[in-house]
């Protein structure tokens, strides 16, 4: 990997989504189980480039890495203006934060929702629901009490993501130590987190995800720290696999990543106020890490989550929602990654929204993501002239050194024969002339 593949990966970077899109909102209003369609993908071109590059004195090399996304029309099943229905996310979140309220604080939000005719349910596009709109209700509640409950009158799940970064990274430049390259030294200006309830879920472990140390050991987890979950997620060593005429190494995101605390004690840490309050298998509550708003993170389709929390719509399939990475088990590079990952929406009766009332309580999927990329023709091309030809070129130096050490024993004895023979000639010409 060269400086300005580290600066701007040229590989193409990919971000799609699926949508769930609700089709019996006025049978969940009163009590059933939401029944959706997937819709998807809607594909955006990613791209990255780091930005205000420092390189430290003590091994370390600081920047900010910006993205931006570009939508892809040819890649996608629609347009960005295509509508889908789901769940009135400010709405919601709005009425969580406010459970803490006096009772008329509370009625008070409800009778301002119902004023504004602010559903439960709600058609948004593809954009407004990735990149922001504004809200009714945000605009109502900021205009009141400012961004003491809410940060702005906008709402979007990405919002302020496009063309921006996700805070400044320092890592370790592997100068004085090779398995720390690309490790992470700080976050932020901070070596640890400061959002969970253990010192170890709060830990800053492994990389950024776009190179890891050379020879990564496959007994060993692989840790990649991600601020879209605002945690750190490892990677268990699955099987060998050939991409390209590459042999390579995977990582995958094991069953326990996000199980519960029972089952896998850890992630006790990620039960947030405390462990009173975790939730089941498959779920991680995220609410810490989107400014309040009641989100649930999963893997699509609730792969490897608890029976209690699928829906019918549901159907996890193991090679199309697993998180993976495929790594050169030589220098580390990863040659193939696919980040995936469901965002959800704790559905559930609140205080003060009648809209609420009759609610089931459900885990509402919004949409899953698959971030992926792999390396191009002029990158494979690359990596099998500077590394893959030279080592293969290093395997047959043993039998190229051992057939020379045979050939040069070879000659040997045939050179001496032939000196013996010689000589040997020589004496019978002798013993004939004295003979004569």
């Amino acid at each position: 990997m060269t400086y300005d593949d580290w600066v701007s990966p040229s590989p193409p970077i990919y971000m799609q989504f699926w949508f769930w899109d609700l089709k019996n909102q006025a049978e969940v209003m009163q009590g059933d189980l939401p029944y959706f369609v997937e819709r998807g993908p809607y594909t955006y071109r990613e791209y990255r480039q780091k930005e205000n590059v420092v390189w430290n004195s003590n091994g370390t090399v600081s920047y900010i890495n910006k993205q931006s996304f570009v939508f892809d029309r040819s890649l996608s099943v629609g347009s960005e203006d295509d509508t889908f229905v789901t769940v009135n996310i400010p709405l919601l979140t709005v009425g969580t934060m406010i459970q803490n309220f006096p009772g008329i604080a509370k009625r008070l939000i409800g009778i301002l929702s119902q004023m504004l005719s602010d559903d439960l349910f709600l058609a948004l596009s593809v954009k407004d629901l990735l990149w922001g709109y504004e809200d009714a209700i945000f605009k109502l509640v900021y205009s009141l009490t400012g961004d003491t409950i809410v940060p702005s009158s906008d709402f979007g799940i990405f919002l302020d993501r496009n063309n921006s970064h996700d805070g400044v990274y320092t890592v370790f430049t592997g100068e004085t130590d090779i398995t720390k390259l690309n490790n992470i030294d700080v976050w932020n200006g901070e070596p640890t987190l400061n959002l969970w309830s253990t010192n170890e879920s709060n830990m800053i472990n492994g990389t950024d995800g776009t190179l890891n140390p050379p020879f990564p050991k496959i007994s060993e987890p692989q840790y990649v720290f991600s601020s879209d979950v605002c945690r750190s997620t490892m990677g268990t060593y699955e099987k060998d696999v050939s991409y390209r005429g590459i042999k390579l190494v995977r990582f995958v995101a094991p069953e326990f990543v996000f199980a519960n605390a029972t089952e896998y004690p850890p992630n006790a840490g990620f039960c947030t106020p405390n462990t009173d309050h975790c939730l089941p298998g498959g779920l991680m509550n995220a609410s810490v890490c989107q400014q309040g708003a009641p989100v649930v993170v999963s893997l699509p389709h609730f792969l490897y989550a608890d029976e209690s929390v699928m829906l019918p719509s549901m159907s996890p399939d193991k090679e199309m929602h697993q998180t993976f990475v495929d790594a050169d088990p030589i220098t580390g590079i990863t040659m193939r990654v696919a980040k995936r990952l469901q965002i959800n929406i704790h559905l559930q009766k609140l205080g003060g929204l009648d809209q609420t009332s009759k609610l089931q309580e459900v885990y509402f999927p919004v949409l899953w993501l698959n971030e992926s990329t792999q390396l191009d023709d002029a990158s494979i091309n690359e990596y099998k002239t500077t590394v893959q030809t030279p080592v293969e070129i290093t395997k047959y130096i043993p039998w190229i050194v051992g057939a020379i050490g045979i050939l040069l024993i070879v000659v040997s004895v045939v050179l001496l024969l032939k000196h013996r023979k010689k000589r040997n000639s020589n004496r019978e010409v002798q013993t004939s002339l004295l003979t004569d």
